[in-house]
């Protein structure tokens, strides 16, 4: 399906900046933000590079903050501003629930797609303080996605998100997250993973690993 419908809004860019003691911290980006195929640049010469350029962008939905607050009320000051996920992109307007994986996205002049979703690991268990955390993530589908870049461009805080094509309007990301995550899956299901086009390598392998050992 092609199309041009504005669906959210790019809300924060965040980037890793190196600080005093030479440690790591995702701090929000200011001005415009260089996307390429292995990660982001910043204005002020920040970057983050990721090899597979199927991770080159990580996503988090704002609208997922208001539930983490809610159910860690202890460290709500944790959800206070983006970035405890790790996020490059806060986006508001869509979640996993809405979005497809293969889709294609306008952002300023760069072109992002779908390609997996995040999985949710020890760090996670770390900063929330609950060894819990991954696996409540996963459940509610509330781990967030990657990108990879079509056409590396500029983007910035309050860009517009559109949708420009949707190959897989039955595969959204809810669904694959849920075999993917469930020791369950059905056999049909893994083989449809393991066969869908535009699905990043590691989950179509892993799914046709778990379909190889049944």
């Amino acid at each position: 399906m092609n199309t041009q419908q504005p669906l959210a809004t790019l809300d924060v860019i965040l980037c890793n900046q190196r600080q005093a003691d030479g440690t790591q911290l995702k701090k929000p980006a200011n001005g415009r933000v260089y996307v390429g195929t292995h990660g982001i640049e910043t204005e002020a010469g920040h970057q983050e590079h990721f090899d597979d350029p199927e991770c080159a962008i990580m996503n988090y939905a704002l609208e997922h903050y208001d539930f983490w607050r809610s159910h860690y009320p202890a460290q709500a000051e944790l959800f206070k501003t983006p970035g405890i996920f790790g996020e490059n992109f806060a986006t508001r307007g869509i979640t996993e629930h809405t979005i497809c994986i293969g889709d294609t996205f306008s952002i300023g002049t760069a072109q992002l797609q779908i390609s997996w979703g995040r999985v949710a690991c020890n760090t996670m268990a770390g900063r929330l303080n609950d060894p819990n955390a991954p696996e409540l993530m996963h459940q509610q589908s509330r781990n967030g996605w990657f990108y990879r870049v079509l056409q590396p461009g500029e983007v910035q805080a309050g860009n517009t998100i559109t949708l420009v094509e949707r190959s897989h309007a039955d595969w959204p990301l809810s669904r694959v997250q849920n075999i993917i995550f469930s020791p369950n899956a059905s056999a049909s299901d893994l083989d449809a993973l393991s066969k869908l086009d535009l699905l990043a390598a590691i989950w179509k392998n892993e799914a046709k690993a778990r379909l190889d050992s049944m």
